[in-house]
């Protein structure tokens, strides 16, 4: 019998790599957001936030980075960023929600010809956008299972009330 810890870590890495660009993209985009957040709250002289901003921003590089090398085993980063990873996902799986609603938005209202250069792009930015979405969802779910295996097992906080 297996421990529920064990499989949910190799599960989430499982499916992180089978996913690892859209991973990648999801970091290194979250690192990219979390870095220009921080300059405006510098700017705003709300030093306590941008310095979080500023950690939160270096550790997604950091393992966008070591995810993006292929000789590195996800199974470690997945087990010791899970966090990291499903924070990026879940915001950039939003992103992509928003930005295909736009797109759908967008076709519905075009009356020209489908030939056109602008429709064609339009049609891929909206297909590869929900390729994203399905392949964050599942490893969101898997990252999911993980934290709540985690919390199981009382090696991540509980869920606040």
């Amino acid at each position: 019998m297996s421990t529920p810890l064990p499989d949910a870590i190799k599960a989430a890495a499982g499916m992180v790599d089978q996913h690892r660009g859209v991973v990648c993209l999801a970091l290194s985009t979250d690192c990219e957001e979390l870095r220009l957040t921080a300059q405006r709250l510098r700017s705003k002289a709300i030093h306590g936030l941008a310095n979080e901003c500023d950690d939160e921003s270096g550790r997604a590089g950091h393992v966008a980075t070591r995810l993006a090398n292929y000789a590195n085993t996800p199974a470690f980063w997945v087990e010791h960023h899970w966090q990291t990873i499903l924070a990026a996902v879940v915001r950039r799986e939003a992103a992509d929600l928003v930005h295909r609603q736009a797109i759908l938005k967008w076709l519905g209202g075009y009356e020209g010809p489908t030939d056109a250069p602008v429709f064609k792009v339009q049609s891929w930015q909206y297909k590869s956008a929900g390729q994203n979405i399905e392949a964050l969802a599942e490893v969101k779910a898997a990252l999911t299972e993980l934290r709540d295996a985690m919390r199981a097992a009382g090696l991540a906080p509980a869920e606040a009330a």
